[in-house]
């Protein structure tokens, strides 16, 4: 349906954050009470929908690059708006106009729509009004930029130049132009297939009020002012204000993560320009951060301050608490910090570069399995068809999709994330993921080679990364990666029936697994080389998860992951998860306790990107914690595909009381000791 519908745009208008609205009216003789009346719709870059006055998306579509040539469409059912007789649809089209590491601009801005109404379908064309929104104008020449990373610009709002009322039933709409179509040929060059979203609109959590907010309720600032307000929690929002001002005078609004931030790379802020008297606005570029500051000149009087929280439509299920605080903090801190780094995508944080990194992705799943509900599940499952899309046409599989800017392969990530896809099998028994990965898998896979000490050659992508920090063991570690994606490849081609590929993976693993220990077993660990000449505790770690490692070698793996911390908060995760396979689960407590206790005991709801301060404060892939207590404390896994079978086997240590709740496809497992 969509595809038969035109492009419509201004012609030229593809600058930088360029912002158009839309207006049709259309009759309607039936409110969709028989069947639903749905509208195919597809943007570069976001789009807000009113039909007959009232928002029905709130910041819809998202970002390009479903494949390096496609742009996806959403479906929105207008039944509970619809009237009989005349209605008037408005959109607000944002077009970014730039590429960054999670979006992949056109260049070409535009909007398609086709509505299936009951007596015929509506289409975008000519007939359309159009007019470009005058009030998002340029930005401060003196104002720092966003960094490079990020596709969203700084959005620079002037209230004196506002289009008021435009998307209301009686505007007066009759000097606006009509809609240029955009050439057949020029919109499928620049947009490419078009692809149905398969992840749910933003959930609108609704206006709230600052921690404290009363404070600032109708006074008069007579000097310059920077008003820090704190949220509840890191979250996504739009700030909001209502205040009366002159015209002219400038408020900007930023978060902690800009304000105060150790990071040198500037994520989104927000620019109000007041028009005269009494006014209301809220930004529509959302931001994240636990602090929101509203830099006021004098002059300004303040009657209330407030945001709006969106985020993806998830609802925490899964849970966990116990009769240690530290561990109960952790959790919740790990959870929040997981839900704030999910929009449009998996991301790694959600302030300075909102990029789906596989690495980081590849440990969002394995929480979301532990915590939230099976919608979320769906943003892991786009970000594979992305990752598979991307690497079509002659390409193989990427770390970072989409993206606009630079493509990275960073292998030891893409061989995590050829594991995870067998490890989601093994938890929902959803096929669609090996289906969907498996070609692509198997021929990363064969990107390798083999050495004549029968362990695989060093693939070292855009960069040798195997973590962040220092002294890592990479060719232990890479090899025991390549081993755990081939045994995933071949679970996946045992399920599919790919018989004639497993001989490639058994000559593989056969080779690896009779020399890994000849090479790297050095009496007391696994060590090949390192820069400080000790053995690393993410190689033995992933020795151990890879099945490489023997039994007896274990005592020797726990002291080096007793005395040795290389490893990020990335992976870290897989450090505690290889001292509780050994079966050292209070010995990981206590590293885990160790580790995250300047975290933990900081006062702030999200865990950071290091150990320390200098990165940002919310990335996901520091909450590998949440899987340890839920995985192996609360002791909660599938004992077979899918939940057919679960295996309960919880360990308190310490610990005189635990309850956990984890989600599942049988439905909701709960375990209290």
């Amino acid at each position: 349906m969509i595809n038969d519908a035109k492009q419509i745009w201004i012609t030229g208008e593809n600058g930088v954050n360029t912002w158009m609205c839309f207006r049709k009216e259309f009759e309607c003789t039936s409110t969709g009470e028989d069947a639903p009346v749905i509208a195919e719709i597809a943007v570069d870059s976001k789009y807000w929908l009113y039909l007959n006055g009232k928002l029905l998306v709130r910041e819809g579509g998202l970002k390009r690059g479903p494949s390096r040539n496609g742009t996806y469409y959403d479906e929105v059912d207008l039944s509970e708006y619809l009237i009989p007789g005349r209605n008037t649809l408005a959109i607000l089209v944002w077009h970014f106009g730039k590429s960054g590491f999670s979006h992949l601009s056109s260049n070409l801005g535009g909007l398609r729509c086709a509505i299936a109404l009951p007596d015929g379908v509506l289409f975008s064309d000519a007939s359309w009004q159009v007019k470009k929104h005058p009030a998002f104008v340029a930005p401060d020449p003196a104002d720092e930029p966003t960094n490079f990373r990020l596709a969203e610009a700084n959005i620079y709002f002037d209230a004196a130049k506002d289009v008021e009322g435009w998307q209301e039933v009686d505007y007066d709409s009759s000097t606006w132009q009509c809609a240029d179509e955009i050439p057949e040929e020029l919109a499928g060059q620049a947009w490419g297939r078009l692809e149905k979203r398969i992840i749910p609109q933003l959930k609108d959590f609704g206006v709230k009020q600052y921690l404290g907010g009363e404070t600032y309720e109708n006074i008069t600032l007579e000097e310059d002012t920077v008003v820090a307000l704190r949220l509840p929690y890191n979250a996504q929002f739009t700030p909001r204000l209502s205040i009366s001002a002159p015209e002219g005078l400038k408020i900007v609004i930023k978060t902690d993560n800009y304000e105060v931030g150790m990071m040198g790379e500037k994520c989104a802020m927000s620019v109000y320009y007041t028009k005269g008297g009494a006014q209301s606005y809220e930004a529509l570029g959302w931001l994240n951060g636990e602090w929101a500051y509203y830099h006021f000149p004098a002059g300004v009087t303040i009657h209330s301050l407030g945001y709006r929280e969106t985020g993806y439509n998830t609802e925490f299920v899964g849970n966990f608490a116990c009769d240690d605080e530290f561990l109960n903090k952790l959790w919740e801190k790990s959870l929040r910090t997981l839900y704030v780094t999910m929009r449009d995508t998996f991301m790694d944080c959600p302030d300075r570069e909102r990029v789906q990194w596989w690495g980081d992705v590849n440990i969002e799943m394995q929480m979301a399995l532990y915590c939230l509900d099976e919608k979320a599940l769906l943003l892991y499952k786009k970000g594979v068809d992305s990752l598979v899309g991307w690497s079509e046409n002659g390409a193989h599989m990427m770390t970072v999709v989409p993206s606009g800017t630079e493509q990275f392969e960073l292998p030891f990530q893409n061989l995590a994330g050829i594991w995870g896809f067998w490890y989601y099998y093994e938890y929902t028994g959803d096929k669609s993921v090996p289906e969907k990965a498996y070609e692509m898998s198997k021929e990363y896979l064969k990107l390798y080679s083999m050495g004549e000490d029968g362990l695989v050659v060093h693939r070292s992508g855009s960069w040798d990364w195997p973590d962040w920090g220092e002294h890592a063991d990479e060719a232990v570690m890479e090899n025991a990666w390549y081993y755990m994606a081939l045994q995933s490849a071949r679970n996946m081609a045992e399920l599919l029936g790919k018989i004639e590929d497993i001989p490639f993976y058994e000559e593989r693993l056969q080779s690896i697994a009779e020399n890994y220990d000849r090479m790297y077993w050095k009496g007391e660990c696994y060590y090949h080389f390192t820069d400080n000449g000790l053995a690393d505790d993410r190689a033995n770690a992933l020795a151990v998860l890879s099945g490489l490692a023997k039994q007896k070698h274990y005592p020797g793996i726990l002291a080096v992951l007793e005395s040795t911390e290389n490893s990020s908060p990335y992976m870290e995760k897989y450090v505690l998860d290889a001292m509780c396979e050994m079966g050292y689960i209070d010995e990981a407590i206590l590293r885990m306790k160790r580790r995250y206790k300047e975290m933990v005991e900081e006062d702030y709801s999200t865990l950071w990107e290091y150990w320390n301060k200098d990165g940002t404060k919310n990335h996901a892939w520091s909450g590998g914690p949440l899987i340890t207590m839920a995985k192996y404390i609360a002791g909660i896994r599938p004992a077979a595909v899918g939940y057919e079978k679960i295996l309960i086997k919880p360990h308190l240590g310490h610990l005189k009381h635990i309850k956990c709740c984890v989600p599942s496809v049988r439905g909701e497992i709960v375990v209290e000791v």
